[in-house]
């Protein structure tokens, strides 16, 4: 007896879902051969389908597993497999010819490819055989000598007995048929209960992760993806998976997710939902038509060599050569930067404050937000970590659900930030991570990471593209790449762009580089070329470090444009 009260089984058949009519077909067949097996044919309504299947496995004398391009995909069979493997019960048994999970690629495996259901079949002989000798292993069995042919007489015989019995059997054989295909609808519904049973059960317990005070967002991105394996059209799953992935750093995946959570059609969007993920699907998707971002090599240009006689020409020449670079990393000088106006601190005050809102919801939308948007990020990492800092000043013995998730939620914006954001913070991160590390291992772990980040960021210059449209551009772009190599910027060699200039001068940024460098940039660009140069983002970069773009504009030193001190006379 198993801890169900039911007799327990001499085999237990574990498969999946689309290998169905096999794994039935072969569980008669060994039933056929006095052997009692146990598959979820056999669930009862209304039962606690995990319990059950775990009682039948743990009791079962034999777990066969039945490999094939489908079961090496599934979560349920590969759990199976690896419970039985632990308590030496496997037999695993190919039914397609597939390559084995990792794991299970050393054990011997039984192969019954292409089993027409025929009981006589050498294959399925082994396989009884096997299933046997499991069973009993003291026992000492003969493996059976197999054989097709039948005398004639008994063939004749058995032809002249079916001709007999033929018509009157063939009511019930359509009787029989029906009441089968019932059979098999029934099953085929117990199945799909099943699996929406577990996918609701991966899910409960993903969103238990998510909202807890201190979320596991490792373990909750597992969960959904068990959920949406059993019920691929689960909503819910996907939306909140969906978070979990833009959350981690995969903004790929997570607008996926979130244009699968829209169109799916089981456990549906509610009101709210439904415009987050709509929003989300507009942040994270690819602008079209985006200029591509600039990833050349950002090495500073080596330093011309001086001459002794050098004069007022000279004096260019030593202008438009950088400054040696030290041979080991040391950490960059920090560049200047620009607070952000008053009446964006306020809005982003309170963007932040949602990262520690009462309400579980609030608290995964606004850290999603502030992750995602790369105009955000950076300006709202010191106002996350000064309230954090705030929460945290009377010890973690006073922290409530809200605040403690809070403060995960900050470390997860400050792995978003790139080495420019965690530079200018550095001393305040420093002390927050100081003050976290005693709130339990997953918090000391995220802040770990943090840390590491940190480390990172002391060898991780900000770089800056100047691209020209003319020669006679190239004095002023020289005397800038020199100021910004001053401030710690890697200013690459300049890049004569020709008409691939816009009209007017730009800074661009890319991705989530820090904005208070940005509008530092901007400040000395515009000082440079005279007038106030327009910023814009490119949002599809993911630079590793700080990068901004300079592009002088095609009327700056051209005939008929503007013509200021420093263009070169033609």
């Amino acid at each position: 007896m198993n801890a169900t009260g039911a007799a327990s089984p001499d085999v237990f058949v574990s498969y999946a879902r689309e290998d169905r009519p096999l794994a039935e077909q072969l569980a008669q067949a060994l039933s056929a051969s006095g052997l009692q097996v146990w598959w979820d044919r056999d669930l009862a309504a209304g039962s606690e389908f995990t319990a059950v299947i775990e009682a039948q496995l743990l009791g079962a004398a034999v777990v066969m597993v039945l490999w094939s391009a489908d079961s090496v995909r599934s979560t349920f069979v590969r759990d199976e497999s690896s419970r039985a493997a632990k308590t030496g019960k496997l037999l695993p048994v190919r039914i397609e010819d597939v390559e084995l999970p990792l794991g299970f690629g050393q054990l011997h495996t039984l192969d019954l490819l292409d089993w027409d259901g025929d009981a006589s079949d050498e294959a399925f002989q082994n396989l009884l055989f096997e299933v046997r000798r499991r069973r009993a292993p003291d026992l000492a069995l003969e493996r059976p000598r197999l054989s097709r042919k039948w005398p004639r007489r008994s063939t004749l015989m058995t032809a002249a007995a079916l001709a007999l019995v033929l018509g009157g059997t063939a009511t019930w054989y359509v009787r029989d048929q029906r009441q089968g295909e019932v059979v098999v609808q029934a099953e085929k519904q117990r199945r799909i209960d099943f699996d929406k049973s577990e996918a609701d059960r991966h899910f409960r317990a993903g969103l238990d992760q998510q909202y807890a005070s201190v979320p596991q967002l490792e373990t909750a991105l597992n969960e959904y993806l068990s959920a949406v394996e059993l019920r691929p059209a689960h909503a819910r799953a996907r939306y909140y998976l969906g978070h979990v992935y833009a959350q981690t750093g995969k903004p790929l995946d997570a607008l996926t997710s979130f244009k699968l959570a829209l169109a799916a059609t089981e456990a549906p969007l509610d009101r709210s939902q439904r415009a987050d993920a709509e929003k989300r699907v507009l942040t994270l998707a690819v602008v079209e038509g985006e200029a591509t971002p600039i990833t050349r090599l950002a090495a500073t240009p080596a330093p011309a060599p001086a001459k002794p006689d050098a004069g007022a020409g000279a004096g260019i020449s030593a202008a438009t050569s950088a400054a040696p670079r030290p041979a080991a990393p040391q950490a960059p000088k920090q560049p200047p930067r620009i607070d952000p106006p008053e009446a964006r601190v306020a809005q982003l005050t309170q963007a932040v404050e949602g990262l520690f809102d009462n309400d579980k919801e609030r608290r995964i939308n606004a850290t999603t937000s502030l992750v995602v948007d790369p105009l955000a990020l950076s300006d709202a990492v010191p106002l996350a970590v000064k309230k954090a800092l705030q929460v945290l000043k009377d010890g973690p013995a006073g922290l409530d659900a809200s605040a403690s998730s809070g403060v995960v939620n900050t470390l997860v914006l400050l792995q978003s930030a790139l080495p420019g954001t965690l530079q200018v913070n550095r001393a305040t991160i420093e002390r927050l991570l100081d003050a976290a590390q005693p709130l339990g291992d997953y918090t000391a772990k995220q802040a770990g990471k943090v840390r590491d980040l940190l480390k990172q960021a002391l060898v991780r210059h900000p770089v800056a593209y100047i691209q020209i449209a003319n020669p006679a551009q190239r004095p002023i772009a020289e005397a800038l790449a020199l100021k910004l190599r001053s401030f710690g910027y890697e200013a690459p060699a300049i890049e004569q762009v020709d008409a691939r200039a816009p009209e007017a001068t730009q800074v661009r940024v890319q991705g989530k580089s820090d904005r208070s460098y940005a509008r530092w940039v901007a400040k000395v660009v515009g000082e440079a070329v005279s007038a106030p140069p327009a910023s814009s983002a490119l949002r599809n970069a993911s630079p590793k470090t700080d990068t901004y773009e300079i592009w002088f504009g095609r009327s700056l030193c051209a005939p008929g444009g503007l013509l200021i001190d420093g263009c070169k006379a033609a």
